[in-house]
């Protein structure tokens, strides 16, 4: 309405402008000649054709066109077409004078409110996005029928015609139809990350809407769990449910010791020596046990996760040590357990062996028996401690039994043959711990007593 008063003020004004320049160029042209003025042509050309023009308020037909009973002076020209902003402008003319006008006139923008159910759908126009519904457009000509594309994901597209006109507001809703289905994904455990068709969408519990018809590809991805995926056919509209349990990835174990070759256990179960790979192990809580000759037992809890490959090092804890020996006389075997170590050697004339070192004995009580043909066997107890030397000083006794006969000058003789030497002489032990030694003239016959 303001607009429109606007506009008759203004025509108010010119309308009196142009009179008054009429008067007077009447009275102009009828002081000085006394006679009638002639008249003027007007030519308007408009784009577009077919426009109607006006002057002075009078119709005077469709552009193009020529008037040719213009009285001198100044005019109202009016121009107009359908959706097309009006055009008025004052042209002057002189007695018997010709004017020509050409105009385009400018288009007048259309209103239009487009409106979708659900809203957020894509507007397309000539293949260009304007945005998204609801969306107020404002830039297109009046006066056509316009084409819109709406697209929705998960609905089908749809296109609009829309004819406007003027600057008359046009309100357009479309409701869209269904082109996608809807799954609710459950999975145990819950938290599995969630893609369909290759686009990540989200974790697990969730529903996933908007799904394209027709065949879909939905996979759970959860570290330390195996990959699941599932293909389900999708109808519009359609609502399904999925659930899914997750299987666990097992773990893997590296155990490895120093030394090496220490056999290992999992759970009372053997798995080969150090370094030793144990795959495909539940997840879970475990017991692992390293034993090795001469080192203690290690014991451990290990807990392992879904798919993790985890590596266990032990250090063994030695329970060796050592035991040296020395004997009187030397030559003596030595047997620990009753399993034969060695033999103790003469160290030069001394009455008492060298030291035979006996390595890798287990800690822990042992028995140790020394043995020499003529003596009687020697035993005794003996604590190893780990990594320590335990030592043993034995003394066999002589066994006192006569091997040799001596008949000489002065009567026979029976003992142990203790040497015979260069010269001929023997010395035996006629009762232990006393010898006698006969000389070469002395003796008459030597005979061995057979045991």
């Amino acid at each position: 309405m303001k607009m429109s008063d606007n506009l008759s003020n203004r025509l108010s004004r010119l309308a009196s402008r142009a009179f008054v320049a009429l008067c007077a160029s009447l009275c102009l042209a009828t002081g000085a000649l006394g006679e009638k003025p002639a008249a003027a042509r007007l030519d308007v050309t408009v784009q577009p054709v077919g426009a109607k023009v006006a002057v002075d308020g009078k119709p005077r037909g469709a552009a193009p066109c020529q008037i040719f009973d213009l009285a001198p002076g100044e005019h109202l020209l009016h121009v107009t077409a359908p959706s097309c902003k009006p055009l008025d402008e004052f042209v002057r003319v002189e007695p018997g004078g010709y004017v020509q006008k050409s105009y385009s006139l400018e288009s007048e923008k259309g209103l239009v409110l487009i409106k979708t159910v659900p809203e957020g759908a894509d507007v397309k126009y000539n293949g260009v996005s304007l945005g998204t519904t609801p969306l107020l457009v404002t830039t297109l000509p009046s006066g056509q029928t316009h084409v819109f594309e709406l697209n929705l994901n998960g609905y089908q597209p749809r296109r609009i015609d829309i004819p406007l006109e003027g600057r008359t507001p046009v309100v357009r809703e479309e409701n869209l139809a269904l082109d996608s289905g809807t799954v609710t994904l459950t999975t145990t455990p819950p938290g599995a990350t969630v893609t369909v068709n290759g686009v990540e969408r989200g974790v697990t519990p969730t529903t996933l809407s908007n799904i394209p018809k027709g065949l879909a590809s939905i996979s759970v991805r959860l570290a330390g769990y195996r990959e699941e995926t599932r293909e389900i056919r999708v109808t519009p509209g359609d609502s399904q449910t999925l659930a899914l349990t997750l299987k666990a990835l097992p773990a893997r174990l590296n155990v490895v010791s120093t030394p090496e070759h220490a056999r290992v256990f999992m759970d009372n179960d053997y798995q080969g020596k150090t370094p030793a790979t144990i795959t495909s192990v539940a997840p879970g809580t475990h017991e692992l046990r390293l034993e090795l000759a001469g080192y203690a037992p290690a014991t451990r809890s290990v807990t392992l996760e879904n798919g993790a490959e985890e590596t266990e090092e032990f250090t063994m804890v030695s329970v060796l040590g050592r035991i040296e020996v020395s004997t009187k006389p030397p030559g003596a075997k030595i047997l620990v357990d009753g399993r034969a170590m060695g033999t103790t050697k003469a160290q030069g004339d001394a009455p008492r062996s060298q030291i035979l070192k006996l390595e890798k004995i287990a800690a822990g009580e042992h028995s140790v028996m020394a043995h020499l043909a003529g003596y009687q066997d020697v035993a005794r107890k003996v604590t190893v401690n780990a990594n320590g030397t335990a030592q043993v000083f034995l003394v066999l006794p002589r066994v006192f039994t006569p091997d040799t006969l001596i008949e000489t000058i002065r009567g026979i003789y029976r003992g142990v043959l203790v040497k015979k030497d260069f010269f001929g002489a023997i010395t035996i032990e006629t009762s232990p711990g006393i010898e006698q030694t006969f000389k070469p003239d002395e003796i008459r016959k030597v005979t061995p007593i057979s045991k």
